[in-house]
């Protein structure tokens, strides 16, 4: 039974690293509820220092220069938050997931995390535009709990 349901996750997690990492190299259409905001929507900067980004090109351009930023997107599949530093330091956090996933993918990796130190210059653009890609150099639950997937599948 268990690992029926382990099954399931993975097909899951499967089908979203293929429609939003493989297939689709470019960020999605804008969800609706993000089409008509206003970058104040979308982002949520933590201190008064912090670069505004509406969209995934500005964050990954402001990221490679090591810029401070927080980005809020809603994807097909959920929420994520992708934050830089000026000290190079990107992170990843799956937010949520939309009602349509199951309980079990909700438990392994809604609120999760993980960072990745990269060089000025070298920020790799797939950390926003994937849910798995590019995450070689990163740790973090969100990072370990991804891979188990992986593994698994």
């Amino acid at each position: 039974m268990i690992f029926m349901k382990k099954q399931g996750l993975l097909v899951a997690l499967l089908i979203l690293v293929f429609l939003y990492g493989c297939v689709n190299p470019q960020p999605p259409a804008p969800h609706p509820q993000t089409q008509n905001a206003t970058p104040q929507d979308i982002t949520q900067p933590a201190s008064q220092n912090l670069m505004a980004c509406s969209d995934k090109d500005c964050f990954i351009s402001a990221a490679n220069d090591c810029q401070a930023l927080n980005l809020i997107v809603a994807e097909d599949f959920g929420t994520i938050e992708y934050s830089s530093s000026a000290g190079c330091v990107f992170t990843k956090t799956l937010v949520n997931l939309n009602d349509n996933e199951t309980q079990e993918m909700k438990n392994l990796l809604q609120g999760k995390s993980m960072t990745c130190a990269y060089e000025k210059g070298k920020f790799d653009s797939r950390l926003v535009t994937s849910l798995i890609y590019g995450m070689e150099n990163c740790q973090g639950e969100l990072k370990d709990d991804l891979g188990k997937l992986i593994v698994f599948s």
